[in-house]
């Protein structure tokens, strides 16, 4: 009898409280699996075959320029470098299974670059950790826009380009014929090696590490004693940086409310924040930041010179989604950081 009163208690004290907002109620409905296949054919495969496509129409304009240095095999050439590294944005988020397995992130968009040793054509062998540094865009960003002479640099260039290209060939076959798309859809369970519990965990720290960090807060100096323009993404163009961080921006605010997504997700699991839908909070905070942003200067650096305190202001928004996305969603999805974080947030 003690034993029954007491269960009866805990079941009314349980049925009085307000749902946490942190606690995971996943019901049987939502289809994972479903949300996988569509992250898988509509969202990462697409984007891994535009970029492809990005870094093709680059290595041949590379290759012509190499062959024929006239200012218009530059033109060209230059052209495709930003169309390909905007492409690039799209694809960076999405990292989980063979992206990874290749070090895209590594291996295409390292900045600062070297450009001591790129002067001095001294790549060695991209394929080695420690060369990271002279390879992908930015190595193309200086050999293209920081040199005197970029004729001087060709080989390098077409080199470089054709690494590129083939980086991601090899990564898109591996989602594609290669089998892995099957496979990740196929993992649809909740578990650390779950593709949902993946992807989520490395789009969180893609958005924090590479779009907060990277592109906006260290350049404004949020982790050092100052300003530091010179660690700005694409510094020698001198006008791409901001959008860079806009098409990232714009990739992962799509991703996230793709149709079945991590905000359709959040809604089947009535999670709320304050009072309201915590999948609107977040979307609210995505579009905070892309105001922050448009009124920036084209080109970071230049930004962090003329009015960082805009730049900060930009960082404090990507900051305040970093915590309802790793904090709040993690949490209300039943998902568990597999990352160290390093900048203390």
């Amino acid at each position: 009898m003690i034993r029954f009163l007491l269960l009866l208690l805990v079941a009314v004290s349980a049925a009085g409280c307000e749902t946490d907002p942190g606690t995971s109620l996943a019901p049987a409905s939502f289809d994972r699996a479903a949300m996988l296949a569509h992250w898988a054919d509509d969202v990462i495969i697409p984007a891994f075959e535009d970029f492809t496509r990005d870094a093709d129409d680059l290595q041949a304009a590379a290759t012509s320029f190499e062959a024929t240095p006239t200012a218009e095999s530059l033109s060209e050439v230059r052209t495709a470098f930003a169309t390909a590294y905007l492409g690039w944005q799209r694809l960076s988020p999405f990292m989980t299974g063979p992206g990874e397995d290749h070090r895209l992130r590594e291996q295409l968009n390292i900045y600062p670059t070297n450009t001591a040793r790129l002067k001095a054509g001294n790549t060695g062998s991209l394929e080695l950790p420690s060369n990271t540094d002279v390879q992908g865009f930015p190595a193309l960003d200086f050999l293209l826009y920081g040199t005197e002479s970029p004729v001087e640099h060709r080989g390098t260039i077409a080199e470089l380009s054709r690494r590129i290209h083939g980086l991601s060939s090899a990564a898109l076959a591996d989602w594609t014929t290669g089998g892995y798309r099957d496979a990740y859809v196929a993992a649809s369970g909740n578990s650390a090696t779950a593709s949902v519990d993946r992807t989520v965990n490395d789009f969180i720290y893609w958005y924090e590490k590479y779009l907060r960090a990277g592109k906006v807060g260290i350049p404004a100096g949020v982790f050092s004693n100052g300003p530091r323009p010179e660690l700005a993404e694409a510094p020698y163009h001198g006008g791409l940086s901001k959008q860079l961080f806009l098409e990232g921006l714009s990739a992962g605010r799509d991703f996230f409310n793709g149709e079945p997504g991590l905000a359709d997700y959040l809604d089947a699991l009535s999670v709320e924040r304050e009072g309201q839908a915590l999948s609107a909070r977040i979307q609210s905070g995505f579009i905070a930041a892309a105001d922050r942003a448009s009124g920036l200067d084209a080109d970071v650096a230049t930004q962090v010179t003329t009015n960082n305190t805009e730049l900060l202001q930009l960082y404090d928004a990507l900051q305040a989604n970093v915590i309802l996305l790793k904090v709040d969603m993690l949490q209300a999805l039943g998902i568990n950081v597999d990352y160290v974080d390093a900048d203390g947030d």
